[in-house]
């Protein structure tokens, strides 16, 4: 009933299928095993350390105010195998939750596995938006501000050069200004 030619045909086209569906099964094994060792880490952002360049303060009680252009060092670390490229954005440094002070950061790159470091400017000016409490009174007099830091970079890491991979991260740091050593002590980040 069967030829041996016709056996032969359908034991080789069976034989091709299982190749295939073989190979495809080791291909998404590959590619599993290759995401899972390679997947997309969320950067870190830091305050390395920050100085100041010049201070000039009013401690009297009835308009304290204080004038002050600080420097941040600011590093970026990249964990990725690939880019991290972050839009604009910028750096806000904020007394008693209200803004005295604020600079914008050009987007830029993180290279793969590499930290970008960046200095920002801040000029910080009490002005009317500070509530005049005794708390700024005594700070000033004290020779100390605490203040806080934030930025926000937003970017994408191009994920094995087939998908972007949307991350934010996030930087809130606590810190005291010190009139006479000109430096940020205590800097602390989340």
């Amino acid at each position: 009933m069967y030829d041996s030619k016709s056996l032969h045909k359908e034991r080789g086209s069976a034989k091709c299928f299982v190749c295939i569906l073989a190979s495809f099964v080791i291909l998404c094994a590959l590619l599993l095993v290759l995401a899972s060792i390679t997947r997309v880490r969320e950067p870190r952002v830091k305050i390395r350390s920050a100085t100041s360049n010049q201070i000039t303060h009013n401690a009297s009680p009835s308009s304290p105010s204080f004038n002050a252009t600080i420097i941040i060092f600011i590093s970026i670390d990249n964990p990725n195998f690939d880019v991290f490229a972050y839009e604009n954005c910028s750096v806000s440094v904020l007394y008693a939750g209200v803004k005295i002070g604020d600079r914008p950061i050009n987007g830029d790159k993180v290279s793969i596995r590499k930290t970008k470091e960046i200095n920002v400017t801040v000029d910080l000016r009490s002005g009317d938006q500070v509530p005049v409490t005794a708390n700024f009174s005594g700070d000033i007099n004290s020779g100390r501000l605490n203040l806080t830091s934030y930025a926000k970079f937003t970017g994408t890491v191009r994920f094995l050069k087939i998908m972007n991979v949307k991350k934010s991260i996030q930087m809130a740091c606590a810190m005291k200004l010190n009139f006479t050593s000109l430096v940020l002590q205590n800097i602390q980040c989340q």
